[in-house]
C-alpha cells in the first residue's frame, strides 16, 4: 500500500486496554465482512463496535443470545478466531458542524484530503481513524439571540459561523434531545469545534456544548412538523423543469443504463438547482499587507466581504469570500537573476502551497546544430505551457517547460532541414507566457523553465492626496504637498542636518536646492559653513511640523517605526516630487538620462525609494555593500537603488533642482506617462503549517489584486479533494450566484466509497450522507441529496443478506429491500424545524439507479418506483443518437404537478396550458409516426403533418439542451416557458389556418413561406440567459408579434 501504514502508524486505532472486561466480546467467525462474535451479552442493535487489534470499524445487525452478528465497514484480511471485539455503547454516528461543506467523506466520514495527508498515500490504510471535522481549524463565532439567563431547547440557534462565500450563516444549534438554562455563552471571537461555547443547566446538571454535535446516522432528526411541498426543485434541463417537475423536498428516481448521462443530470442538479446545500453521495500568512482601492494598505485578515482591494489596472475588484486554513506555508522572496539570496528591501510574502502565484516566463527561441550518433540535426529550443497529473493526488499540474523540435539533416539534407526550423522558429510567438502555478510546484519546473520565469509588481493607478490632505488640516495649501514631498526626498538621501527638527545640510555647490527650499518657506534660516563645505537650512512655522511629522511616520529618523506605504497611492507628481528629492541629495543619473542610482544608508530610505519608483512604473533594485571595518567599527552597508525606466523616470528628473549633467530633460506631465509592470526573479522556501488568510474576488474580475509591495497575485479558493473522476471533475465546476461565479464545493459535501472499502459501507454511506443533509435542513436550508447510485447500496445488502444465509426473494436481493429504500427515501420532505428562530427546510432525495442492461423491470428500480413521486427515466437509444438529457418523455412521469399548479398559476399562469399542449403533441407524434411507417408521410391530414413538424422541433431544440454551452447548459424558468409559447403557439396558429381555409393553406405552403420563422423557433435557445430576463422577453415578444402578423398575411 504505498507505505500507507508505516506513515500512518501514530493515527491507527488501537483497543483500549483500560476498558473493562464486561465491555469485550471475541471474534467467533469471520465471513467476509460479516463476523460474528461471542460474550456479547448486553449489547445493542446498531451499536458501533471496534473489531480486532486493529479496532476496524463495525455495527451489530444481529443478536442471537450471547452471540452478535457484526457488519465490519473496512477489509478483514488477517481477522482470526478469538480476536478481541470491543463494544463502544453508542450507534454510528457523524460530526455535524462547521467543515462538512468543501468537503469529501468515506462512508463512514472520515475525511479523504486528511487520511491522504497522513497516509501519503492513495490507498486507505485499515483501522485509521482521523476526525471528520478539523479539531485545529478556528472559526469565528457570533453568539446569536442568547443570554445567560435564557431557557433553550433541542433545535434552537444560539450562533452562527461564517463557513465561505455561498454558506455565510452556518447556524450553530442546540442539539435536538438538549435542553435546559444557558449559564455561558461564549462572546464574539475564533474558536475550533471542539471549544466550549455554551453551557446549560438542567435539573442540576450542567452540559457544556461546542459548535459540533453527533448523531445517529439511522435516526432521523426530529422536526416539529411535516408539511406539503409547494414549490419546485429547479435544475435548468427544460425536459425537466418543464415535463416532469419535482418539488423541494421531493424524491426522484433516474435510473438508466451505462452512459445514459445520469452522472451529467446529477452535475447539472447540483449546478443549477435552486437548491442551498449539495449533499453528493489561495492565501496568504496573518499580517500581510493588501492595497485597498483607495491606494491604503490594510492586514489580510483584517479586510472584509463586500470591500474593495486594488487590481493591477487600477479598478476596484469586490471581495465576495474570505477562505480560511490551515496548510504548508512557503515563503516568496524577490533575488537577483541566478541568486538565491534575498534582495535588500525586496519583495517578500509567505502563502500556503496551494495559492496560486502570478507568474510570466520570458520566451527564448534559439537554434542550433547538434550532432547525434554521427547524425547532424537543426534543434529549436523554447519553452510552452505542458500540463501532467500528479499520481498521488491525481490532480492537473500545468508548468512551463522546456521544449524542442528536431530536423534530421538527413531527411532533407542541411539546407532543407535549417529551412524547415527556421520556419517553425518563426511560428512559435515571441510573446511571454502568463500563467499561475501552485507554490507547491513551483519546484516541479525544470531548470532552464525556472530561470526564465519571473512574478511583476504593478504601478498604482489610484490617486489619493493623502499629503496634500495633511497640509491643508495643518493650514497650509494643499499644493504645498509637492514641496513637502521633495523635502522628504532630500531628507531620505542623507541631507539631514539634525536628528531632532528639520533642518537641512546642503553642499555649498548645490545651490539650487538652497533656494529650491527657501522657496518653499521663505522663513528658513540658512547658515553657511566654509570650514565643512556645507550649507544649513532650518525650517520653521507650519511647514516645519508638517515634514517633521512625515519624516518619523516615513521612519525617517532613528526609532521611527516605517510606513513605508503611506504615499503608494498619493498623485503622481507628489511621488515624483519625493524620488526628485532624493536624486537631487543622493544621485547619479546616467547621461542619457534613462536610468539613476541612489546610494542611502537608512534601511527606510531604501524601501521608500524602491515602493514609490515602482508605484510609478519604475523599474527598481536594490544592492547592499558594506564597507571594510576600520578601528574594530563595525559599518553599516550602504544601500544602492537602481532606477530604470526612460518614459516614468523622466517624470521625476523634470522635477529635479539639479541639473545632473543630463543633455535634456524635458519638464514631463504625469499624465502623458505610460506606466508599466515590472517583472522579479523570486525564490521559494517552504516553511512549516500555519494558518493562511485569503480573499475570493468577484468572478467580474480577473481575480488578481495588489499587496502593500506591489506584487501582482491571484486571489484565493477553497477547492476539493479529488479521488476519482467523478471526484475530480466536480471541484472544478462553478455555479453562478448573484452575478458571480462560484465553487459548487463551497455548497457541497461528497460522500465517497473508495475501491479497497468493502461493500458494507455503501449501506454506511447513505446514511451518512441523509444525515447530513438533514443536519442543514434543519438550519433553514433547501438541500439536495444525491444517491449515485443506490444500485450499488441494494448489492451491498444482497451480499451481506447471502453471507447471512436469509431467504433470497427476487434476483436474490433480500425481501426487506422494499422496506431498507422507503426508510431512506421518507426521510426526505419539507418541514418546520426544530427550535427557534422559525425556520422551515427541506431535503430532496435524488436516486440515481443503475439496472442491468438497462432493465427497468429490475427489483432495485421496480421497488424503487413504488416509492418515489418522480420517475425520469433514460433511455439508452436516445443517448446513442446524441440527444441529452436522454430523458423518455413517454415513460417518465411526476405525481408533483396538481401539487405546483398554484406556483405555476402565480409564475405564469399559461404555463400549465402549454405544458398539456406540449405532451399532447409529443404523444400525438408517437401514435403517428407508427402510420407514417406503414403508408408514408403524404397520406397524413394536413393537421398530423403540423403535429409531425412542430414535435421535431420540441424534440430537437426543446428537449434537447447542450451542456457545453454557454447559452444552453441552463435554461431558467421564464425562457422555458416562452420556448413552449412560441412553439405551442406556432402550432396553433398553423392548425387554424389549415381548418379555417378547408385545406385551402397546406402544411407546405406554410413551410415554405414561413422557412425563416420555423428557423427563428429552432433558434430560441441560442440565446444566452447572460443576457438578462428583460432582453430575452422581448426578443421572444418580437418573434411572438412577427409570428401572428405572418399568418394574417398567410390567411389575406
Amino acid at each position: 500500500m504505498a507505505g500507507a501504514l508505516e506513515n500512518a502508524a501514530r493515527e491507527l486505532r488501537r483497543l483500549d486496554e483500560d476498558a473493562s472486561e464486561s465491555s469485550y466480546g471475541y471474534v467467533y467467525s469471520v465471513s467476509g465482512p460479516v463476523v460474528i462474535a461471542e460474550q456479547m451479552t448486553g449489547c445493542a442493535m446498531y451499536e458501533l463496535v471496534h473489531v480486532g487489534h486493529e479496532a476496524l470499524v463495525g455495527e451489530v445487525i444481529r443478536i442471537d443470545g450471547d452471540k452478535a452478528t457484526l457488519q465490519v465497514y473496512e477489509e478483514t484480511a488477517g481477522l482470526t478466531v478469538g480476536d478481541p471485539v470491543l463494544r463502544s455503547g453508542q450507534p454510528l454516528s457523524v460530526e455535524l458542524g462547521p467543515g462538512l461543506s468543501s468537503n469529501i467523506f468515506d462512508g463512514i466520514q472520515r475525511p479523504l484530503k486528511a487520511i491522504q495527508e497522513v497516509s501519503q498515500s492513495i490507498y486507505i490504510p485499515r483501522g485509521l481513524d482521523t476526525p471528520a471535522l478539523d479539531k485545529k481549524l478556528e472559526w469565528q463565532f457570533e453568539p446569536a439571540g442568547v443570554q445567560v439567563g435564557d431557557h433553550i431547547a433541542g433545535g434552537d440557534v444560539f450562533g452562527s459561523v461564517y463557513e465561505n462565500s455561498l454558506l455565510r450563516n452556518h447556524r450553530i444549534m442546540l442539539p435536538p434531545t438538549a435542553r435546559g438554562t444557558v449559564t455561558y455563552i461564549a462572546p464574539s471571537g475564533k474558536y475550533t469545534v471542539a471549544d466550549v461555547v455554551l453551557e446549560t443547566e438542567f435539573e442540576g446538571v450542567k452540559s457544556q456544548h461546542t459548535m459540533m454535535h453527533v448523531w445517529p446516522v439511522r435516526l432521523p432528526r426530529p422536526v416539529t412538523e411535516k408539511l406539503a411541498a409547494d414549490h419546485p426543485l429547479l435544475t435548468g434541463q427544460r425536459v425537466l423543469d418543464a415535463l416532469f417537475p419535482c418539488v423541494q423536498g421531493g424524491t426522484t428516481a433516474i435510473p438508466g443504463a451505462f452512459g445514459c448521462g445520469k452522472t451529467v443530470i446529477s452535475q447539472s442538479l447540483s449546478k443549477y438547482s435552486n437548491s442551498d446545500f449539495i449533499v453528493y453521495v489561495g492565501c496568504f500568512a496573518e499580517g500581510t499587507q493588501v492595497l485597498r482601492a483607495d491606494g491604503s494598505a490594510a492586514n489580510i485578515e483584517d479586510i472584509a466581504v463586500g470591500e474593495q482591494v486594488l487590481g493591477e489596472d487600477g479598478l476596484p475588484r469586490e471581495v465576495v469570500a474570505l477562505p480560511r486554513g490551515r496548510e504548508t506555508m512557503y515563503e516568496v522572496a524577490e533575488v537577483a537573476d541566478g541568486q538565491t539570496e534575498k534582495t535588500p528591501g525586496g519583495i517578500s510574502f509567505v502563502c500556503n502551497a496551494t495559492h496560486k502565484l502570478v507568474v510570466r516566463t520570458e520566451q527564448h527561441v534559439t537554434t542550433a546544430t547538434e550532432a547525434v550518433a554521427d547524425h547532424e540535426q537543426t534543434v529549436v529550443s523554447y519553452f510552452a505551457l505542458d500540463s501532467a497529473t500528479d499520481l498521488l493526488s491525481g490532480r492537473r499540474i500545468e508548468l512551463a517547460a522546456a521544449r524542442s523540435r528536431c530536423f534530421d539533416h538527413g531527411a532533407v539534407g542541411a539546407a532543407g532541414a535549417r529551412s524547415k526550423a527556421a520556419e517553425f522558429a518563426a511560428s512559435i510567438s515571441s510573446s511571454p507566457i502568463d500563467w499561475t502555478v501552485e507554490a507547491r510546484d513551483i519546484e516541479r519546473m525544470d531548470d532552464a523553465a525556472r530561470r526564465a520565469t519571473y512574478q511583476r509588481y504593478a504601478p498604482v493607478h489610484v490617486e489619493r492626496p493623502s499629503l496634500a490632505a495633511a497640509a491643508e488640516k495643518a493650514g497650509l495649501a494643499a499644493a504645498a504637498a509637492a514641496e513637502v514631498a521633495y523635502l522628504l526626498g532630500l531628507w531620505a538621501g542623507g541631507s539631514a542636518g539634525s536628528d531632532s527638527s528639520p533642518v537641512f545640510a546642503v553642499r555649498a555647490g548645490d545651490e539650487e536646492i538652497t533656494r529650491r527650499i527657501v522657496s518653499a518657506d521663505p522663513g528658513s534660516a540658512v547658515a553657511s559653513s566654509a570650514r565643512y563645505g556645507y550649507s544649513t537650512v532650518a525650517l520653521t512655522g507650519k511647514l516645519a511640523g508638517l515634514l517633521w511629522t512625515w519624516i518619523r511616520r516615513l521612519g525617517l529618523v532613528h526609532g521611527a517605526k516605517a510606513d513605508t506605504a503611506a504615499l503608494l497611492a498619493d498623485p503622481y507628481h507628489v511621488r515624483e516630487q519625493l524620488l526628485a528629492g532624493l536624486v537631487d541629495a543622493a544621485g547619479r543619473v546616467a547621461d542619457d538620462g534613462r536610468s539613476a542610482t541612489v546610494a542611502v544608508e537608512a534601511p527606510a530610505a531604501r524601501d521608500c525609494a524602491l515602493v514609490l519608483a515602482r508605484s510609478l512604473g519604475i523599474s527598481a533594485t536594490a544592492s547592499a555593500e558594506t564597507p571594510a571595518a576600520s578601528d574594530d567599527i563595525k559599518r553599516d552597508p550602504l544601500y544602492t537603488v537602481s532606477l530604470e525606466g526612460a518614459g516614468a523616470l523622466a517624470g521625476v528628473l523634470s522635477k529635479c533642482a539639479l541639473p545632473h549633467n543630463v543633455a535634456a530633460v524635458a519638464a514631463t506631465t504625469s499624465a502623458g506617462v505610460e506606466r508599466q509592470p515590472h517583472c522579479f526573479a523570486f525564490a521559494m522556501k517552504q516553511l512549516s503549517t500555519a494558518d493562511y488568510y485569503g480573499l475570493t474576488l468577484s468572478d467580474a474580475s480577473d481575480h488578481r489584486f495588489m499587496l502593500a509591495n506591489l506584487c501582482v497575485v491571484h486571489n484565493c479558493g477553497e477547492r476539493g479533494n479529488e479521488m476519482s473522476e467523478v471526484l475530480m471533475d466536480f471541484p472544478q465546476l462553478t455555479t453562478e450566484v448573484d452575478g458571480r461565479q462560484e465553487p459548487i464545493m463551497q455548497r457541497t459535501t461528497l460522500v465517497a466509497n473508495t475501491s479497497n472499502m468493502p461493500v458494507a459501507a455503501r449501506e454506511a454511506s447513505i446514511y451518512t450522507g441523509i444525515t447530513v443533509s438533514e443536519y442543514f435542513r434543519d438550519q433553514g436550508k433547501h438541500v439536495a441529496m444525491i444517491a449515485d447510485s443506490t444500485s450499488r447500496w441494494a448489492e451491498a445488502l444482497r451480499e451481506i443478506s447471502g453471507r447471512l444465509a436469509e431467504m433470497p426473494a427476487d434476483s436474490g436481493y433480500p425481501a426487506y429491500l422494499g422496506a431498507r429504500l422507503a426508510s431512506f427515501y421518507e426521510r426526505a420532505g419539507k418541514v418546520k424545524c426544530l427550535g427557534g428562530p422559525e425556520r422551515y427546510g427541506s431535503v430532496s432525495v435524488v436516486g440515481a439507479v443503475s439496472p442491468p442492461g438497462g432493465d427497468f423491470s429490475d427489483p432495485v428500480t421496480s421497488a424503487t418506483l413504488g416509492i418515489v413521486q418522480v420517475f425520469w427515466g433514460l433511455d439508452k437509444k436516445l443517448a446513442q443518437r446524441k440527444h441529452f438529457p436522454s430523458v423518455n418523455w413517454s415513460l417518465s412521469y411526476s405525481k408533483y404537478m396538481n401539487a405546483l399548479e398554484p406556483h405555476y398559476e402565480k409564475a405564469d399562469p399559461e404555463f400549465v396550458s402549454l405544458r398539456t399542449s406540449c405532451k399532447e403533441i409529443l404523444q400525438a407524434e408517437e401514435d403517428l409516426s407508427e402510420i407514417v411507417q406503414l403508408v408514408g408521410k403524404s397520406a397524413l391530414a394536413e393537421t398530423d403533418k403540423i403535429a409531425l413538424e412542430v414535435a421535431r422541433i420540441i424534440k430537437d431544440d426543446f428537449l434537447q439542451q447542450n451542456g457545453y454551452s454557454n447559452y444552453d447548459r441552463y435554461c431558467p424558468f421564464y425562457k422555458t416557458t416562452w420556448m413552449l409559447r412560441n412553439m405551442i403557439g406556432f402550432y396553433k396558429q398553423a392548425v387554424h389556418a389549415v381548418e379555417s381555409t378547408s385545406g385551402q393553406i397546406t402544411w407546405a405552403r406554410i413551410r415554405d413561406n414561413m422557412s425563416d420563422l420555423i428557423y427563428r423557433l429552432s433558434s430560441m435557445k441560442f440565446e444566452d440567459p447572460a443576457d438578462g430576463e428583460a432582453a430575452l422577453v422581448e426578443k421572444y415578444t418580437q418573434l411572438q408579434r412577427d409570428m401572428e402578423e405572418q399568418f394574417r398575411s398567410l390567411g389575406d
